[in-house]
């Protein structure tokens, strides 16, 4: 599992082996993410313990695909990534004048675009087993026109490239586990010099004997449970180790070190809605905030990073 505005966890939603019986099969997947704050330690008096959602960036993805099955038991499916970014507020980006909560000045009328590619297969072993794999391009996005960086670098968050594995072992047929490794090649990716970053982060860069601020590529193994109920639907936990990269500074690493988490915990939900459709949820906490520089505000007390998802997939 990567960043949530990086990609979409494939594991919440049927397997391209099972998916369909036809030899071909074409779907078009709507997964819209964004980013919000929430505290992690007791507040002082009188602070919320809850802070609302804060300003930020949420990423929609359309992903028109094509499914191919190879013999009985395997299958190889292709995306197109098409990407949509924007500056959301709370309320789907409506506020009413009374609301202390405000969009800042340059966040109407931002958006950006990009495409990419995705490739995926699968193949089942016997009864219970099944392998994944699958290669995701680098989505080059369109960088924001109005918004820049502390030192006046461009808002641009690209997708990062990425490659995937994973295994799966049906216990029973209503309950599953799986293994997965993601490789996220970072490397490719422009870092921000957001407000966002740490200030003893920021204190480093911006002169001459400022060391390079570039990311590290970083691979990501999680394990993960799937429930399924034919009334509920299916429910999944999941446990994914470090998902922020490293810069490739070691000065900038031990900056960055304090605010970087270990962890993420993630819970999803999906449910069929017709005969062809499928609805999906997912929450994602980490106990640090997120230090990819995303332009989001961020609380003055400490705080933990909570995701959110939604995805919905036509099947045609």
């Amino acid at each position: 599992m990567t960043d949530a505005l990086v990609t979409v966890r494939p594991s919440l939603f049927p397997s391209l082996v099972g998916a369909s019986s036809s030899a071909a099969r074409l779907s078009l997947s709507i997964a819209t993410g964004t980013v919000s704050e929430t505290a992690a330690r007791p507040t002082p008096a009188g602070q919320r313990l809850l802070d609302l959602p804060q300003s930020g960036l949420e990423r929609t993805v359309v992903a028109p695909s094509m499914t191919f099955r190879v013999g009985n038991d395997g299958a190889v499916g292709i995306s197109a990534l098409l990407a949509y970014q924007r500056f959301a507020s709370p309320g789907l980006g409506l506020l009413d004048g009374q609301s202390l909560y405000h969009p800042p000045s340059w966040a109407a009328g931002e958006t950006s675009s990009g495409s990419g590619v995705r490739v995926d297969a699968a193949y089942r072993l016997g009864e219970r087993f099944e392998w994944s794999a699958g290669y995701q391009t680098r989505v080059n996005m369109d960088a924001f026109s109005n918004y820049r960086g502390v030192y006046s670098d461009p808002g641009q968050f690209d997708i990062p490239a990425q490659a995937s594995l994973g295994l799966s072992y049906a216990l029973v047929p209503s309950l599953s586990f799986d293994l997965g490794v993601d490789r996220i090649l970072y490397s490719g990716v422009t870092p921000f010099t957001s407000n966002g970053l740490p200030n003893r982060v920021l204190a480093l860069l911006g002169d001459g004997l400022s060391p390079t601020f570039a990311w590290r590529d970083l691979t990501v193994y999680s394990v993960g449970s799937t429930w399924r109920n034919r009334l509920i639907g299916e429910v999944q936990l999941r446990y994914s180790t470090r998902q922020q990269p490293e810069p490739t500074s070691a000065l900038l690493r031990r900056a960055l070190e304090p605010d970087v988490a270990d962890y993420a915990i993630s819970l999803g939900w999906a449910r069929p809605t017709g005969s062809s459709s499928r609805l999906a949820f997912v929450a994602n906490y980490a106990p640090q905030p997120y230090i990819l520089g995303l332009p989001t505000h961020r609380s003055l007390s400490s705080a933990s990073r909570v995701e959110f998802e939604a995805l919905w997939a036509l099947r045609f």
